[in-house]
């Protein structure tokens, strides 16, 4: 996994804070290759039940960590039970790792 020791951690975290306890991390894309060299980091948020403004939180997700993290491009997916998954959520679900 490509990422600062740190990152793990404050994303987990942050998450936690945002969408609360039953929230779990999923990291997926370019930095689940250790050769690859920066990049995005492209996150999947999965919550147990169905929950509405998931692109609020998202946004705001996105601007913690960016405060946490400095100025490093998060991509936020937030899907819940009553998500209609899409071709971008299944192919974040296929190789992603969870945090």
């Amino acid at each position: 996994m490509c990422m600062p020791p740190n990152y793990q951690t404050t994303i987990t975290e942050t998450a936690e804070k945002v969408f609360g306890a039953n929230a779990s991390v999923w990291l997926f894309g370019s930095r689940l290759d250790d050769a690859a060299k920066g990049g995005d980091v492209d996150l999947l948020i999965k919550l147990e039940s169905p929950t509405a403004n998931k692109a609020v939180l998202a946004a705001r997700y996105n601007a913690l960590l960016q405060m946490e993290l400095g100025l490093q491009k998060f991509d936020v997916l937030v899907i819940d039970p009553s998500t209609t998954l899409k071709k971008i959520h299944q192919q974040a679900l296929s190789n992603a790792v969870r945090l």
